[in-house]
């Protein structure tokens, strides 16, 4: 993803009225209305309708009892989609230091923000709250994404990236990130290497595995022959996908993690089997977590440098909110470090 040019020209038509809406799609102001404030006597199938119309023609629902606000409210929106990753709740204590330090306070919306639909519910916070957001869950097509984007919301992503141009994004370069880690455990000597990652429809997950084929293919490993899995970035999703990989007619000697949440779940799946860490099978995560440096784990993983990832977002943002910059969007593309501790070894020893 490379930095894109956005227009530097403020749209200068009419906003869209709920009279715009009916007309576009053929059916009483009314109905509309009644529709988008979640009345019981409008079918679901009118609804969507009316939200999809809505939310494409960027119709702003004012908020409800009083008047679209005219100022700063200083408040941003940083969306999580869960919280069972460490890493994801270490970078929203950062965002949150960060924001505050600029005089903003922030409001936490966990939830993918995914669907399009996932607009049309938060959009009176959106519209008539927050005056900004960072999205650190954002998927490769994310409408939700490119909707705001469209609409001129004030808007950073961080962790991940989309295929929509034009939108400040923090992140590494996951690519080069995972061919580190695929260098790592080839120098080891390992040639039979298997991939656990994350959701398929993520730059992180796509990312990182496209960036080790590459590498091992470069090196005389043909990526057929690296058995790859797409899950979630959760220990039980690393759990079962290792079980799936260790139970091969020739298993896996190493594997690399999607993230260190994942790696854990490998771990935990070597253990079940009476596989040995690092002897039988290295391992080889994502994110450096805290828990990761522990004695428990000495997990080896590619740090992210979080607190870095986090200042920048949160100034990304707040130069969009104040107007200091109109165009071009940024690209920041942060350094890496590979940590080696206990659960990478040589192999075959």
């Amino acid at each position: 993803m490379k930095p894109q040019k956005t227009s530097s020209t403020s749209s200068a038509s009419k906003l869209p009225t709920l009279e715009d809406v009916a007309q576009r799609i053929g059916v009483s102001t009314s109905t509309v209305s009644r529709a988008l404030s979640g009345n019981p006597s409008i079918s679901s199938d009118t609804r969507d309708m009316v939200q999809t119309a809505a939310s494409e023609m960027g119709y702003r629902l004012p908020t409800q009892g009083r008047k679209v606000r005219k100022s700063a409210t200083k408040i941003v929106g940083i969306v999580i989609g869960a919280l069972h990753n460490r890493f994801m709740t270490v970078l929203l204590q950062h965002l949150h230091d960060e924001l505050r330090e600029a005089g903003y306070h922030v409001t936490l919306i966990i939830d993918s923000m995914n669907e399009a639909s996932s607009l049309q519910t938060l959009r009176p916070l959106i519209d008539g709250f927050l005056d900004g957001l960072i999205f650190a869950t954002a998927t490769l097509d994310s409408p939700v994404v490119a909707e705001l984007k469209r609409r001129g919301i004030p808007l950073v992503l961080v962790v991940r990236s989309v295929d929509e141009p034009g939108i400040d994004t923090v992140e590494i370069d996951n690519g080069h990130a995972s061919a580190e880690a695929a260098r790592h455990l080839f120098e080891l000597g390992h040639r039979s290497i298997g991939m656990v990652m994350g959701p398929r429809d993520t730059s992180t997950s796509r990312d990182r595995a496209e960036g080790a084929l590459q590498w091992l293919e470069m090196h005389g490993i043909p990526r057929e022959h690296v058995p790859t899995i797409f899950g979630e970035y959760t220990t039980e999703s690393g759990y079962s996908s290792a079980v799936s990989l260790l139970a091969r007619p020739n298993p896996v000697s190493a594997i690399i993690a999607g993230n260190d949440t994942i790696a854990m779940g490998v771990l935990n799946a070597a253990k079940r089997r009476g596989v040995e860490v690092p002897r039988q099978l290295s391992v080889i995560g994502f994110d450096d977590i805290p828990l990761a440096g522990s004695p428990l784990l000495a997990l080896t993983t590619i740090r992210q440098p979080v607190e870095a990832m986090a200042r920048i977002a949160a100034r990304r943002l707040v130069e969009r909110i104040r107007g200091d910059r109109i165009s071009p969007s940024t690209l920041d593309i942060l350094p890496i470090q590979l940590i080696q501790r206990d659960t990478t070894g040589v192999a075959g020893k």
